[in-house]
């Protein structure tokens, strides 16, 4: 993926606001433009097709799982069973759920919440495949994070290349040994992906503690690293002022909305003149 105009420090911010607007937006069509604006992000970086690829994963196993748990425990009211997946009266495990059904409402739930947590999910991808950790632990210390958790931060984007190396070579040396993860045997396949999450887990024990030894011979502290400076500085240009007005200005906006209509909807404030407004609070946002 090709590095951006955006500052780190602008990335950061618009994951931010990204975060506060899908939290505050409760309609789909708010919610999916939000989505389609992390997407647009992505697409302009020109990402690789291997990137391309891991991000749909991401996608379509976060958008299934989300809105498969919760067509199936939603337990809000109205609800209405779509379908059964197991009757009350099945022996066992009919008895103990008093049945398992997937509910409309649930599926609609789920959609609202995978589009909450895909538009997160798309800009953090997108943050990290565009900026060097170097420049995140810049941009975080100019932002006045405290550089112990800055540095923490930095140090988990960095083992996430790692973990994914870590895990390809396993899976090819299971591979060549003869293992093969997807069987009819359901214990075989739960034993082989086991037997190569262990050597995983302590490669990157491994990893962590020679980054630990690492730390402490370069006499790293909480009181040094915030005293630490740097020859490289960040500037912001037009496009981070640009995107960071918009995006602060929605975030005003829609917080303002979401209080008046709040005050309405609750008896404490009502004008005649703001309906319209009420109007396309309740319908929009």
């Amino acid at each position: 993926m090709h590095d951006t105009k955006l500052e780190p420090r602008t990335k950061i911010v618009t994951m931010l606001v990204a975060g506060c607007l899908v939290i505050l937006l409760d309609s789909p069509t708010a919610l999916l433009v939000c989505f389609l604006g992390s997407l647009t992000l992505v697409a302009l970086s020109r990402p690789t097709w291997r990137q391309i690829g891991l991000l749909c994963a991401f996608l379509f196993f976060t958008t299934w799982g989300l809105i498969y748990s919760q067509a199936i425990f939603y337990n809000e009211f109205p609800r209405t069973v779509l379908f059964t997946l197991v009757a009350p009266d099945f022996p066992l495990l009919g008895k103990m759920t008093e049945g398992i059904r997937v509910y409309r409402e649930g599926l609609f739930h789920g959609i609202i919440q995978s589009l909450r947590f895909n538009t997160t999910l798309v800009i953090g991808c997108f943050i990290i495949w565009t900026t060097q950790p170097r420049d995140i632990l810049l941009a975080l210390s100019q932002l006045r994070v405290p550089a112990t958790l800055a540095f923490m931060v930095t140090t988990a984007l960095h083992f996430i290349p790692v973990i994914a190396n870590e895990a390809s070579t396993v899976f090819r040396s299971q591979r060549l040994r003869g293992c093969r993860y997807l069987r009819l045997n359901l214990f075989a396949t739960c034993r082989g992906v086991i037997n190569s999450f262990r050597p995983i887990l302590v490669g990157n024990i491994r990893h962590a503690t020679h980054l630990g030894d690492s730390v402490e011979s370069r006499g790293f502290s909480p009181e040094a690293a915030a005293r630490r400076t740097s020859l490289r500085k960040l500037k912001m240009g037009v496009w981070d002022f640009g995107l960071l007005a918009v995006l602060i200005a929605c975030l005003i906006g829609i917080v303002g909305l979401k209080l008046l209509y709040f005050c309405y909807a609750n008896g404490f404030y009502y004008a005649s003149w703001l309906r319209h407004v009420y109007t396309f609070t309740r319908e929009v946002l």
